[in-house]
């Protein structure tokens, strides 16, 4: 058994997530869809599911892979696989489950910014032992405008925007970017440069930030990442399916 992790951009890998995973003894399947991997049509093998970020709109139904993901995410879901969605994928997730979203009034938001964890964030055992306001990295143009029916809002922005959501206790949301690396956020500056510009800062503004963030955002992420390995992904998972997989990497 394996989790899947589905990949959309060559620039928004799974990364230390899927490091910290690894590390602690679990296998990992990765399909990246905008090379043309498919997604499956059951749940044969899978128990998990990571659906990653990417530089496509969360409604644009044009993208020859979406309704599938769509589609594999709400199955997941029903059969009560754990399932960990970031930005895209989170937004994605959103759209599975019967919620809504919508390109930011504001803009794109790109940068370090504070989160805030609601009442039921602070009691949540994935973020257990994290700060109540923390410093998160931002990437987006959409965002969750409803979420799907019961769901519960972790963390929002200052701007009272979704960060970290919830559905029962097996899947989450998270629209900023706990998995990126200081060369992440270079990759993505290389490869928007105006999108820098109009968010009003500079390449050289951003990376000194993230030097600055650096320290605290590693430790504290890396804390998430172990609650994930240990607790939204426990290793006995596997042994409630019908067989082995090896990691792959496509």
């Amino acid at each position: 058994m394996a989790i899947l992790v589905l990949e959309h951009s060559d620039l928004a890998r799974s990364g230390r997530l899927g490091a910290t995973l690894r590390d602690h003894g679990h296998l990992l399947e990765y399909l990246d869809l905008h090379h043309g991997d498919r997604v499956p049509g059951d749940l044969e093998n899978v128990d998990g599911v990571i659906t990653m970020g990417g530089p496509m709109s969360p409604d644009d139904d044009g993208q020859p892979w979406i309704n599938d993901e769509l589609n594999f995410l709400k199955m997941a879901y029903e059969a009560d696989l754990p399932i960990l969605a970031i930005c895209l994928g989170s937004q994605l997730l959103t759209r599975a489950l019967g919620g809504t979203v919508e390109k930011r009034p504001e803009g794109q938001r790109i940068g370090w910014h504070d989160i805030n964890l609601s009442a039921t964030g602070r009691e949540d055992p994935l973020l257990a032992g994290l700060p109540w306001q923390w410093n998160q990295a931002h990437w987006h143009s959409y965002q969750s405008a409803s979420l799907p029916e019961g769901s519960q809002v972790l963390a929002s922005a200052d701007d009272d925007g979704v960060q970290i959501w919830k559905l029962g206790v097996r899947t989450y949301g998270f629209q900023c970017h706990p998995e990126i690396s200081p060369e992440t956020i270079q990759a993505w500056i290389q490869d928007e440069p105006v999108a820098v510009r109009n968010s009003g800062t500079s390449a050289d503004a951003l990376m000194q930030m993230t030097h600055d963030a650096w320290p605290d955002f590693e430790r504290l992420t890396d804390r998430l990442f172990k609650a994930c390995a240990m607790l939204l992904f426990p290793l006995e998972q596997r042994n409630l399916g019908l067989g082995q997989i090896n990691e792959i990497h496509h």
